[in-house]
């Protein structure tokens, strides 16, 4: 039991092993396989017993995070005894809401993964950029698919806790997630949308493989002027005609190409990076039952916003130390291509944006 407990995801063949190296006796893979199931069972509670203690949590969680938005959507009672049930729930805890308005930028990474537990279905994801171009979450919900309705139901939620109200001022990027686009020009129509170049790319490599035309899709996408677009493209057309039409029936470069980004958001950022990054951290969660699923989530955000506020407390000067980095990338790439007349000048910037700790 404790070995499952350190490990939950201990394979087969070493519970095998271990009960032969223990006990003297052989076991089969579907012993072992039944005593995992069995054992995390134990550990981690049913997952039919934890969806029944899903309004309870929710009222706890209202209590001890005040101001934070906790919602359930659950099919009617089923006759007089019935059991309602679980469809969805909606999750934006008041700090992450609080976090968003007083210091984030309004450009907001969407995502949906997989839920690998007993009960499957979606996680939806909402994440933004914080002031040291890090990533900041803000909401999340448990779906029983990604679709309009799904997304939709979300969107709402996420737009009241926010209270977006000028609506040209907030940017979403996603990997053209299934019905996320019909769902924000219901919601949100008056919010930019765009694309994630990297997911762009990867439909494209299927059908175009090589690095020639890798770096000539990301040339594109990276294009900061619409001159700049039009020579890329004839370039593409002129290196392969089948790549260049491909590449003219995906959607306007309005939501990839920076050349066509409005001004006024004050960002280039042209891939989901935001969401890929929360996802990575949560994986091991997604396939826990969906009380100790939201805990871990919660927990590490906990957890991981007390340790960049002690870290941030020990930078020096105004801006994050990533910001600083990024400035201080760009003034050595300046000094190198201009030659800086103005050398002493440029080095007394550089050793100031030096100074200050790293951010991990």
């Amino acid at each position: 039991m404790e070995r499952i407990r350190s490990n939950t995801h201990m394979p087969t063949r070493e519970i095998r092993q271990t009960v032969h190296e223990e006990y003297q006796t052989q076991i089969s893979k579907w012993v072992a396989s039944n005593a995992r199931k069995l054992a995390l069972k134990m550990i981690q509670g049913s997952a039919e017993a934890q969806y029944k203690k899903l309004w309870k949590y929710c009222t706890e969680i209202k209590k001890t995070h005040e101001g934070s938005t906790m919602e359930i959507m659950f099919t009617p009672f089923r006759g007089s005894g019935g059991n309602p049930k679980f469809m969805r729930l909606y999750c934006c805890l008041d700090p992450l809401k609080k976090g968003f308005k007083n210091g984030c930028r309004p450009i907001i990474g969407q995502d949906g993964c997989h839920l690998k537990g007993v009960y499957r279905g979606q996680l939806l994801t909402t994440i933004a950029a914080d002031p040291n171009n890090g990533w900041w979450p803000i909401a999340w919900a448990v779906v029983e698919r990604e679709a309009t309705e799904q997304w939709t139901w979300f969107l709402k939620y996420l737009s009241e806790d926010l209270e977006i109200e000028n609506q040209c001022h907030y940017t979403f990027i996603s990997d053209q997630q299934k019905g996320l686009d019909r769902a924000l020009s219901e919601v949100l129509p008056g919010c930019e949308h765009r694309y994630c170049v990297q997911h762009i790319y990867r439909n494209f490599k299927k059908k175009h493989p090589g690095l020639a035309l890798k770096d000539r899709i990301w040339n594109i996408a990276c294009c900061t002027t619409v001159e700049m677009y039009d020579k890329a493209m004839e370039e593409l057309q002129a290196f392969d005609k089948d790549a260049y039409e491909w590449v003219k029936k995906t959607p306007h470069p309005r939501h990839w190409c920076k050349a066509y980004f409005p001004t006024h958001v004050k960002s280039d950022m042209i891939v989901n990076n935001l969401c890929e990054s929360f996802n990575a951290h949560i994986k091991d969660a997604r396939d826990q039952p969906i009380i100790t699923m939201l805990e871990i989530i919660r927990e590490y955000l906990m957890e991981r916003i007390q340790r960049r506020r002690a870290a941030m407390e020990k930078c020096k000067g105004s801006t994050g130390p990533l910001i600083n980095e990024m400035r201080l990338f760009r003034l050595e790439s300046r000094i190198q291509v201009s030659g800086c007349p103005f050398g002493m000048h440029c080095m007394a910037i550089k050793s100031k944006v030096q100074e200050g700790p790293s951010l991990q």
